[in-house]
Formats: C-alpha cells, structure tokens, sequence
C-alpha cells in the first residue's frame, strides 16, 4: 500500500484521511494530537531535526499544508522540514500554497502564468516556499488555493455577530473550494503524471462575491441580513487580517484543474456546499 505523509495534518487531512485511508497508508505529522491516520506524529517541523528520521522510514508522497511561520517574508518552516528530511525518500510533493500570491488583479482573470505581486507578509511567505519547492529538485505539484470552506469552516462568528457586509453593487469577488473538493484534488495529482512539476490554480470555478457568499448562509440558516457598508466603513471597522481580503481581489482561471480532472468539483455552487457544510 502506497505510504503518503500528511505534513500539517490539519482540517483539510481529514478529509483526505476519511474519504482514502483504505486504499492509502497515511502518516500524519502536527503540532497536536490527533488520531485520523494510521501513524500519527506530534512533532513541530519549524524546530524539529533528528525526529523526521523516526517519521520517514520508507519512501512516499508528502501532502504539505503546513502554515509557514507568523512573521517574516520568508517560509522558515519548510526551510526546516527540507533541511531535516531525506530527499530521496520523497517521490512527489504537492504543495498546498494560496491565491494570495497574485496580490491584487483587481476582478481580473488570473492564470498560472499571470504575475506574482502578493501584497502581504503572509503572501510573501508562500511566494519563498513556492520558490523553495521548485529548487529543492523534488517532484512537486504546487496548489495555489482560494479560501476553503466546508464543515465546521464556515464564517460563523462574523454571522453571528451580524458583522455588517460590503455593499453588493460595490464589492469585489472571491474564490472558494470546498474541503471535500480539495482533498480529491491532492490525491488525484498524486495519481496522475500530468500534474508533475507543475503549478496550478484550484477554485470551484465559480467566482462569487464576498458579500454573497455570506448572504448564502444567511438564507440557509434564514437569518435576517446584517447591515450594509462601504469600503471606507469596512477598512475603519475590520480586522487586519479582513481587510486584507477585502481589499484584494481576482478570478482565478482554472482551465488547467478543468484540463486534468474534468467533472472533479463536486460542490460547483457554494449554495450546494453551504448545505452540506451545515448538516
């Protein structure tokens, strides 16, 4: 049974874990503890060395979704795990990055060729691990990822709060996957030799705006609809990390995904998603 090694075994995992663990043997590597895989490690990679020797006994894929550190415009983090690890022992890498790489396109079409011009540290942070990756000599897949929504991953306390929304005529758009959606994703690139060495966009290919996505959710769970702003009113009343979502925006292409795994998106409408993220 092929042996895959889930660095940063977090929510995404799960999903990947629940949906393959018969035909895959997963070994799970975080900073918590958690029982999803058939080995499970708590080692924190940004300072561990000697203990990936113990992890890496046999050769396999890695699916790498662990986050870089807070701070910097670099990725120490993979930096560590690279430096700790046994290169040979990998025979591919998908790499879990963001969307957030092309910064501000401002609604316009972006493909995988388009210009990388992130805006923020944490942007900053994916375009050095995205770098790391291709010069580390390892067969790799690089995912570049919008917002991933799914179960227990929905936006609850901003509806809770009835956090006011941007107005519909004004706001920009985002993209989004479903978790469920992305976990089949990883593991088909792992299956298919199209996907070696290359970068890729995933979305559900359906852009939506920010403001209706949350209206989505509202009508699901028929809650009355928070109050309505401006983007000058936003910046002054959300977060950082918010308004750094807010005040970026693009659409992202994803012919190639479509190319390679026509029909692989499940969740195509977010309506669909948002109901099965509920239930």
């Amino acid at each position: 049974m092929n042996k895959i090694y889930l660095i940063g075994n977090g929510y995404v995992c799960d999903f990947i874990t629940d949906k393959y663990s018969c035909d895959y043997e997963f070994v799970g590597v975080c900073r918590s503890e958690k029982n999803n895989c058939k080995h499970n490690y708590s080692i924190d990679i940004s300072i561990c060395t000697d203990e990936l020797d113990i992890v890496f006994k046999d050769k396999g894929d890695v699916v790498y979704l662990a986050a870089p550190q807070a701070s910097g415009v670099e990725d120490h983090t993979l930096k560590n795990f690279l430096s700790s690890v046994d290169k040979s022992k990998i025979n591919r890498l998908v790499y879990i990055s963001t969307s957030g790489v092309y910064g501000d396109k401002k609604d316009q079409l972006v493909d995988e060729e388009s210009k990388l011009a992130p805006m923020t540290d944490r942007a900053k942070r994916r375009v050095h691990a995205e770098n790391q990756i291709i010069d580390s000599k390892i067969d790799y897949t690089i995912l570049r990822v919008p917002g991933i929504y799914g179960p227990g991953r929905l936006p609850m306390k901003r509806v809770d709060s009835n956090l006011p929304l941007i107005r519909q005529d004004i706001c920009k758009h985002t993209n989004l996957i479903n978790a469920k959606d992305l976990a089949k994703i990883i593991i088909k690139c792992l299956m298919h030799e199209e996907t070696t060495n290359i970068v890729m966009n995933v979305s559900d290919g359906t852009p939506i705006k920010t403001t209706e996505y949350y209206l989505h959710i509202y009508d699901v769970l028929k809650l009355n609809y928070p109050k309505f702003i401006d983007y000058e009113e936003a910046n002054e009343l959300y977060d950082d990390k918010r308004k750094s979502f807010i005040n970026e925006s693009r659409i992202l292409d994803v012919s190639l995904m479509n190319s390679i795994f026509p029909g692989i998106i499940e969740f195509k409408d977010v309506r669909e998603g948002i109901k099965d993220s509920l239930n």
